[in-house]
């Protein structure tokens, strides 16, 4: 595994707790993620975002929300720390090098 490979994996690892975090925020319960997720991964999907998106704009949009916020957290900090010297000795260390 080369350096930039193991700089994302540490990234994603390191953000479990915020992803958790941002997940409660968002969710509030283990019950409503699961509802999103069943929502976004039915079989007629496309039909049923259409109907729900009507009903309850907001419940339909938490998944992509979290998604996208999860995503753009790990972009971010690889903006911000990914061009420093520290990413060798960091995967090194891990023993991912």
């Amino acid at each position: 595994m080369n350096a930039q490979n193991a700089q994302w994996l540490i990234l994603v690892l390191v953000n479990i707790p915020v992803f958790l975090g941002l997940g409660r925020i968002i969710f509030s319960d283990w019950n409503s993620f699961f509802e999103a997720l069943r929502l976004w991964t039915s079989a007629d999907w496309w039909f049923t975002l259409q109907k729900q998106w009507q009903l309850d704009r907001w419940d339909t949009a938490k998944l992509p929300v979290f998604v996208l916020g999860c995503v753009a957290l790990v972009l971010l900090e690889h903006l911000m720390f990914g061009r420093g010297k520290i990413v060798r000795p960091a995967a090194q260390m891990v023993g991912l090098l």
